[in-house]
């Protein structure tokens, strides 16, 4: 007969607390509004290069003989991702003498914090709004590694167009802005399915008052099937808020695939972790991810050229 020994020695091991961890990263990647509609690339360390494919078709009348024309190209724009990360130190102690230190457990030894969920949630929320005005408004002229979506379509010398005669979004002239902005836009990508408006929130709710004053009504967001969408009137063109684009009164127009959310939702630094440190008695947070982004084709993309 054999003795196992069920006296388990636990005293180098810390108490882990954590219930959601990875997904928490990926959640707040995703989130944003703008990650809804564009292509997410995961994988990405540091500095990737997007490798495009483009080609320009060469068409003749039919004879005999051979004369060779037209041109496929293999080009690449790079993406970079820039490093965050998040470090909170939580004393459960220091809750003892207000009304949420009755959440906490019986005695002296608090290796866990009270509505620990709801912190977590709350963590991914305030990430995500970080990394949605990230991905519009980085800018390495202001520390950060990579230029967001509102300068990357700023960039005439890339080969965005500027719609010339554009104004400020009003509630007034809002149909039209959006129609200036299309038919300055590229022949070549006019008939893509993944077109896309994006605004501020504050533009979108009066692009909206304009499809009700004009009696568009039925090109509501509830037509569209998502929260804060909808189709300009006799297109399939998305108009779309988006969070980095607060303050702004910049239009953009363009193929939601060529814009590109770089991360490295595969990395296992990719979580969020909430854990007990028993060598300074307190719970700490920890999250790290990496994001930044790029557009593929700027000559796909128009802008009103307004800040």
């Amino acid at each position: 007969m054999k003795k196992h020994n069920f006296s388990f020695d636990l005293n180098g091991l810390t108490t882990y607390t954590d219930e959601v961890g990875g997904e928490l990263i990926a959640k707040a990647v995703l989130k944003g509004k703008t990650a809804e509609y564009v292509k997410v690339a995961p994988g990405i360390k540091g500095t990737q290069s997007l490798n495009l494919l483009d080609s320009t078709l060469g068409v003749q009348d039919g004879a005999c003989g051979w004369s060779a024309s037209g041109t496929t190209s293999f080009v690449q724009r790079d993406i970079t991702v820039c490093d965050y990360k998040v470090n909170e130190a939580l004393c459960p102690s220091a809750l003892n003498d207000y009304w949420v230190g009755q959440q906490l457990n019986a005695g002296s030894y608090n290796e866990t914090i009270p509505f620990e969920e709801q912190i977590g949630d709350l963590k991914v929320s305030q990430i995500s709004k970080f990394i949605e005005d990230k991905v519009w408004g980085a800018s390495v002229g202001a520390g950060d590694c990579f230029e967001g979506f509102k300068s990357l379509i700023s960039d005439s010398t890339a080969g965005v167009v500027t719609a010339t005669g554009s104004v400020a979004l009003t509630t007034a002239n809002a149909l039209e802005q959006v129609d200036l902005l299309i038919s300055f836009q590229s022949e070549d990508v006019l008939d893509r399915e993944d077109n896309i408006v994006f605004m501020s929130n504050a533009n979108y709710r009066k692009y909206v008052a304009g499809l009700r004053a004009a009696n568009y009504f039925h090109y509501s967001p509830e037509e569209a099937g998502k929260e804060m969408i909808t189709y300009h009137p006799a297109t399939n063109i998305v108009v779309a808020p988006a969070g980095g684009l607060s303050g702004s009164n910049q239009l953009t127009l363009g193929p939601a695939g060529y814009m590109v959310i770089g991360t490295d939702l595969m990395s296992d630094s990719d979580s969020m972790r909430i854990f007990y440190s028993e060598d300074n008695d307190e719970i700490r947070v920890r999250a790290n991810w990496k994001v930044g982004a790029q557009i593929a084709f700027p000559t796909a993309f128009v802008t009103n050229g307004i800040a």
